[in-house]
């Protein structure tokens, strides 16, 4: 994969994924494995546009663990001019809100590594686990301190015509649009926009359409350290 590439397409998969922080109270209402469990194995599939250029993108709900309140998804990233890019993320979902507890990364077919903790925690502006949420959690989000609620909108996209709730966040500079439905479960994400001072915030993305039968690409277990060279790449904006 080139660097620059793999520079978007890292940032991208961290963005989506945001900040880990601590969990919060297993007593919370409306706990977001609810309903959750039987979308386990589905998706979505997404192009992104950034600088002219084109990305397939692939969320999936990889496991939900119930007894454990966890959560595994799966981000697929691939261009024509790179290698494939997958990373893995472990949400804790005892509370009201998943938060992010591990994360690792694969180059095409090369081992999987580890994310660091500081690689979990505040590189992006939007968190991932917004989208296991259901719109009517996330308007209750949105009442607190959550993204700015601005109404239903109707889009039009390749994987049809869909009714969403649209949210804006604010935040460093950088303008974040998105557009949710549960009618696109198990992530939501219909589309998004980021505008900001930096060429990386400057993207869209948009649904193409609902997947099934995704198997997870990442074995934890042969994880080693994130390399020096990867970390840099990743840390670079």
């Amino acid at each position: 994969m080139t660097g620059r590439a793999l520079t978007m397409a890292g940032f991208l998969l961290l963005a989506l994924v945001g900040p880990g922080g601590p969990a919060e109270s297993a007593d919370s209402p409306a706990g977001p494995l609810a309903g959750l469990s039987r979308e386990q194995g589905n998706g979505s599939r997404f192009k992104m546009y950034n600088e002219g250029n084109t990305y397939d993108l692939q969320v999936g709900l990889i496991r939900v663990d119930t007894s454990a309140g966890r959560v595994v998804i799966e981000v697929f990233a691939e261009s024509m001019m790179s290698d494939p890019l997958w990373q893995q993320f472990r949400l804790s979902a005892k509370g009201s809100r998943p938060t992010v507890e591990a994360g690792y990364i694969q180059v095409g077919n090369q081992a999987p590594m580890r994310l660091p903790d500081t690689l979990l925690s505040g590189m992006g502006n939007l968190d991932m686990s917004f989208f296991l949420l259901s719109e009517a959690e996330l308007q209750s989000n949105a009442k607190k301190d959550g993204p700015k609620s601005l109404g239903q909108e109707k889009l039009q996209t390749p994987a049809g015509a869909v009714t969403c709730s649209h949210f804006r966040l604010e935040r460093s500079g950088q303008q974040l649009d998105f557009w949710v439905s549960d009618a696109a479960r198990p992530i939501g994400l219909v589309r998004m926009v980021s505008v900001g001072k930096k060429p990386n915030d400057n993207y869209k993305l948009e649904l193409q359409e609902l997947l099934s039968g995704i198997a997870a690409k990442i074995d934890p277990a042969k994880a080693g350290p994130l390399s020096e060279e990867m970390k840099s790449i990743l840390t670079r904006r």
